[in-house]
């Protein structure tokens, strides 16, 4: 579909997809079906005619506040507002998107991994490796800034990524090995 525009695909994989959460959470705002399918409507209008949508990281915890805020903008413009609703407004908050504390915890975890097992490579691998992977510059950048040819440094990047594989592979349940270098096992150098 080459007529659609970058917001249009965002939008499709981003937003679309919780749409029936999107519907529900309207719903438990309004007490209505109806004015839920406006709101949600409403909410994907300001959200699609948005110019930072780019900008978003986080697109369906926004749409979910979009949906909340426009809700309360209705509630508001109407003037009148029952009992009922004032409650649900106070007490339905779009849901925390932040992960818990177990799951940072865990991913705190599996950095602290990955960063001992990146000071394990090789000093020139590590070098290529973070250059490409945490810097993000381009295998050709890499090359000139190391004075190394293009091919080396897509060596040392699979050797990287080979060597940082096999060091986070957990060993098999209820075994405890002890840990050699990669590169050790199989006899090479460090470079």
């Amino acid at each position: 579909m080459a007529w659609l525009r970058d917001v249009d695909h965002w939008f499709m994989d981003h937003v679309l997809p919780h749409r029936g959460t999107h519907v529900g959470y309207a719903r438990r705002l309004t007490g209505r079906d109806a004015e839920a399918e406006d709101v949600v409507q409403e909410a994907y209008t300001r959200i699609f005619a948005g110019a930072d949508w780019k900008r978003i990281g986080n697109a369906h915890a926004f749409t979910m506040r979009t949906v909340h805020n426009v809700a309360v903008e209705r509630f508001r413009r109407a003037g009148v507002v029952q009992m009922d609703q004032a409650l649900r407004l106070d007490t339905l908050d779009p849901a925390d998107e932040r992960p818990s504390p177990e799951r940072e915890t865990l991913a705190r975890d599996e950095l602290r991994q990955v960063a001992r097992a990146l000071e394990c490579l090789p000093e020139r691998c590590r070098e290529v490796f973070r250059l490409r992977r945490i810097h993000g510059f381009s295998t050709t950048q890499i090359a000139y800034r190391l004075g190394i040819s293009v091919s080396t440094v897509e060596k040392h990047l699979v050797k990287g990524l080979r060597l940082l594989t096999e060091m986070l592979r957990e060993p098999p349940q209820g075994q405890e090995t002890e840990r050699v270098e990669p590169w050790l096992r199989k006899g090479q150098t460090g470079s």
